[in-house]
């Protein structure tokens, strides 16, 4: 074999090495983005009796820790997501009426493999619990009343709420929908604008 030949052999081997251990490499840190939770996707809209002034409430950080990618992904900050977290609640919040909030409307909340359950709060009030779903099996469940993928929970709950002297209502409806365990892709957070 002439000295030419050898020389463009070993490139081929060391460049075809090379590739393989890139492509190994990239796929490991592409899973390491991606992780498999079970993942419900709410709506609370929000009301209140107050006439004209402004209620406080917690409708979300300024800035939305998850968004839905087109391709019906659900994208997550990393910074939010616990080691032992097995799902996500994804919520959005629709204001109806006057809200003392400087917030983006988009909250995400997590099980935990701790703690398999997670109480909801009221927006109005964070010492009022609303409800509690469960992540049993990778299954929504709310109320013992096992919700599959596609299935939705449904709730009407009223808090009162104090606001000066005066004292008035908020009603927050929820619909609560299990899409099963789908894959979250984990981001670094975004520039918050």
């Amino acid at each position: 074999m002439q000295r030419g030949t050898l020389v463009v052999l070993v490139l081929i081997v060391v460049a075809s090495l090379f590739t393989v251990v890139t492509l190994a490499a990239w796929d490991s840190l592409r899973s390491a983005y991606r992780r498999q939770y079970l993942v419900l996707s709410a709506t609370d809209v929000m009301s209140t009796d107050a006439p004209n002034g402004t209620l406080p409430a917690f409708i979300g950080p300024p800035c939305a820790p998850a968004q839905w990618a087109y391709s019906g992904a659900l994208i997550v900050d990393f910074d939010l997501v616990p080691a032992d977290a097995t799902g996500v609640l994804y919520v959005q919040y629709v204001t109806n009426g006057t809200f003392n909030t400087t917030a983006g409307g988009v909250a995400v909340f997590f099980f935990r493999g701790s703690a398999q359950s997670l109480t909801v709060l009221s927006a109005a009030d964070n010492r009022t619990a609303l409800f509690t779903l469960e992540d049993r099996n990778s299954t929504m469940v709310s109320g013992g009343t096992t919700y599959p993928t596609g299935q939705s929970f449904r709730g009407t709950f009223t808090t009162p709420v104090t606001s000066g002297s005066s004292a008035w209502h908020v009603t927050e409806r929820y619909t609560v929908t299990s899409l099963g365990v789908i894959t979250v892709t984990v981001q670094p957070p975004q520039p918050c604008g």
